[in-house]
């Protein structure tokens, strides 16, 4: 059971989609800590199976290692897919993975069985199939040019539909991008610094600001920026805990689609992570601080562990 989809494409067109300031910032900060830190040597969290299974753990630290480091216990694995799956889908909006067995004759559940990211490029859904398609630039004479994969084989993992759509969310990036730029062209070409046409750097910068919330309206203010010039106490700490809300919801989502695709193969168990602020307790302190109902110091207890 070899891997059907093509790994790599060399001329890959990522470079000319990569984020830049503020977009860089954005996804940086969705993924970065969605699961804390170690402190001491212990997580502020656990990771448990709703029914305790030592060889089915030991599997899973094997399955789960999509990212850089893996782990050496089940809080270690599930921490690092989480936070390298939260970074594709802050980068993407989607991601595409295989199903591959290491061994010729698959075995059932996850006992031979890795995941391999798909690279970027179009994937598309035809029955019970999924289509990957080389790019124009990869052609070669003799080589394929779409690539055939059965559907029980593709785990598509996409944001919450909450958090917007694939398509969407690589929109708001691009305006994010584009919001990236120190100064408008006109300003950087006419020699003077835009004086010529009374460019004013100060209006413009506060002005991209707003711009930059607008755009990010969705998931919270952009934490690396900490609070915006001009806005109050109030408004800083109800964007915080907006912000930590989508990072609890999409945390929230990777984990309750990783037991999705076990169920998928044939895995009776679950992967339950306790300990850490929920989306939804942290969505209901929102409008008690509008009302008046609870004070700054009550309402950031909402984001315990985080």
């Amino acid at each position: 059971m070899l891997r059907i989809s093509r790994a790599y494409f060399p001329n890959s067109e990522r470079s000319n989609n990569e984020a830049v300031l503020y977009a860089f910032m954005f996804i940086r900060d969705v993924h970065t800590g969605i699961m804390p830190f170690r402190s001491g040597g212990k997580y502020p969290f656990t990771v448990t199976l709703s029914r305790k299974n030592q060889n089915l753990e030991k599997q899973l630290k094997s399955f789960l290692n999509v990212g850089q480091y893996g782990g050496w216990s089940l809080e270690e694995a599930v921490w690092d897919a989480v936070e390298t799956l939260s970074q594709y889908l802050a980068t993407f909006g989607e991601v595409y993975l295989e199903v591959v067995s290491k061994d010729d004759k698959p075995k059932k559940g996850i006992t031979d069985k890795e995941l391999e990211f798909l690279p970027l490029g179009k994937v598309v859904k035809l029955f019970n199939s999924y289509v990957q398609i080389v790019p124009t630039k990869n052609w070669k004479r003799g080589e394929k040019k779409f690539y055939v994969i059965p559907s029980d084989r593709i785990w598509h993992l996409k944001l919450p539909r909450k958090l917007g759509t694939p398509r969407a969310h690589r929109k708001m990036l691009k305006r994010l991008n584009l919001l990236s730029e120190p100064m408008p062209e006109f300003a950087l070409k006419d020699g003077e610094l835009g004086s010529s046409a009374k460019y004013d750097f100060s209006v413009h910068h506060h002005l991209k600001d707003l711009a930059i919330e607008r755009t990010t309206s969705g998931w919270g203010s952009i934490r690396s920026l900490n609070q915006i010039k001009g806005t109050t106490e109030y408004y800083y700490i109800v964007n915080r805990l907006q912000s930590a809300y989508s990072q609890a919801l999409l945390r929230e989502h990777i984990v309750k689609e990783i037991n999705a695709l076990l169920l998928q193969l044939g895995i009776k168990n679950t992967i339950e992570v306790e300990g850490l602020a929920l989306a939804k307790d942290i969505k209901a302190t929102i409008p008690k601080l509008e009302k008046g109902e609870i004070g700054f110091d009550k309402a950031l207890e909402a984001l315990k562990g985080l």
